[in-house]
């Protein structure tokens, strides 16, 4: 795929077809956010096979990104302008980028290294609470029953897991970074929010680029280190498929759409990640787990459903 065909496929103000002529748009943004978001596992899984630490990995895919979105934007002058408007909000993506790109990266890619697939997907989302909370304290996003009962079965859900998953090897200090990462995000989607920083290349700059500072630190205090042999496939993967595709329709979505709403149906990011580790690494979840993981997706239906009509 050319540099200039990505640039225009991700352009802030190209028309996104469907998205934009439904009233699904920030939902489906949402929903194709969670299945690139559910590749991390896997990915992360084979990285840690080829002999890459948590730290390389969170560091390469964000400061790969940082280099992909700065070189399309510098090879257009519109983009670039844009890029350089935003100067002065570096406060607020520095701000979002510690939440939602180093806290989650860090401690969730460590988290793998300590837990199955599946439970540390599912538990990422679990302070999914935070952003209904904040967003209807805050931002006058009204707390309906329909949001209540799908924050319910999630953290239903979470709890089923969490209790019956112990059994995993390492699966205390798993939960703990799952949890950790889970709340930057949370915290990342209601404040992309408040400040209202929009989508599009631009803003990803800003934000990969002070992700990158942040998780160069971990990766220093370890020894720095580039990525080897095959490893390189799978930081490229890592780049193009969750950290450049997934924060894009994210941070589209949120602008588009809920704060609450993104974060409910973000949950189902999970669902592809366990089917993604069942197909390449055969993790599963118990019996408790699965029943866990179907009321985290009633939680899901029940948040993005439609009334006819409406």
């Amino acid at each position: 795929m050319s540099a200039s065909l990505i640039a225009y496929l991700l352009s802030p103000h190209r028309k996104m077809g469907v998205f934009n002529r439904t009233a699904y748009g920030p939902e489906i943004c949402a929903l194709v956010a969670a299945v690139l978001n559910g590749t991390i596992g896997v990915l992360t899984r084979t990285g840690f096979d080829q002999g890459a630490t948590p730290a390389l990995i969170a560091f390469w895919k964000c400061f790969g990104a940082f280099v992909v979105v700065s070189l399309l934007c510098a090879c257009r002058r519109e983009l670039g302008t844009q890029t350089v408007r935003l100067a002065h909000r570096w406060p607020q993506f520095a701000c979002l980028a510690f939440l939602g790109i180093f806290s989650l990266y860090y401690f969730e890619t460590t988290a793998f290294s300590h837990a199955s697939i599946p439970l540390v997907s599912f538990l990422t989302y679990a302070a999914g609470g935070a952003t209904l909370a904040l967003s209807g304290r805050f931002l006058g996003e009204k707390t309906t029953r329909r949001k209540m009962a799908a924050f319910l079965a999630i953290v239903v859900g979470v709890g089923v897991m969490g209790l019956f998953e112990s059994g995993i090897e390492g699966s205390s200090a798993g939960i703990a970074l799952a949890l950790a990462g889970g709340c930057g995000y949370a915290l990342f989607i209601f404040l992309a929010k408040w400040f209202r920083i929009g989508s599009g290349l631009p803003q990803l700059v800003w934000l990969f680029g002070f992700g990158s500072a942040f998780l160069s630190m971990p990766l220093m205090r370890e020894g720095f280190a580039m990525p080897s042999g095959l490893a390189w496939m799978t930081l490229c993967a890592l780049v193009l498929l969750p950290t450049i595709g997934g924060f894009y329709f994210t941070t589209r979505a949120v602008a588009g759409g809920q704060a609450s709403k993104v974060q409910i149906i973000e949950t189902s990011d999970p669902l592809f990640a366990t089917l993604f580790g069942f197909a390449l690494f055969g993790d599963r979840l118990s019996d408790e787990g699965m029943l866990g993981a179907g009321c985290i997706a009633i939680g899901l239906v029940i948040a993005v459903w439609h009334r006819p009509g409406r």
